[in-house]
């Protein structure tokens, strides 16, 4: 799955290609790096423009099925411990309890 947008808001899309468990490269726009890079998503990452470096990587994730696994599996991981319905109904459930 390919991300190459300059701008997006949080990255529903980059989420939705997460949980389908599909590898992703993705250009680093603001929201990513601020938002969604520290959790520690394993991406191919391009700045603007592609790279030798991307264009390698992404070859090699594209022929390796076994890395390609571990890189979808290890990004599906990281979405459910942050991005999960879970994590959403605890967040609501704290904002919506009375504090004392």
């Amino acid at each position: 799955m390919t991300y190459p947008s300059d701008f997006e808001g949080f990255g529903n899309a980059f989420l939705e290609a997460v949980y389908y468990r599909k590898p992703i490269l993705v250009n680093t726009y603001s929201i990513y790096r601020i938002d969604i890079q520290p959790k520690g998503f394993s991406t191919i990452e391009i700045d603007g423009y592609v790279t030798e470096k991307a264009v390698r990587k992404t070859k090699k994730i594209l022929k390796d099925a076994a890395l390609r696994e571990k890189m979808v599996n290890d990004n599906y991981k990281i979405a459910t411990q942050y991005y999960s319905y879970s994590v959403l109904q605890q967040k609501l459930m704290n904002l919506m309890l009375p504090s004392n």
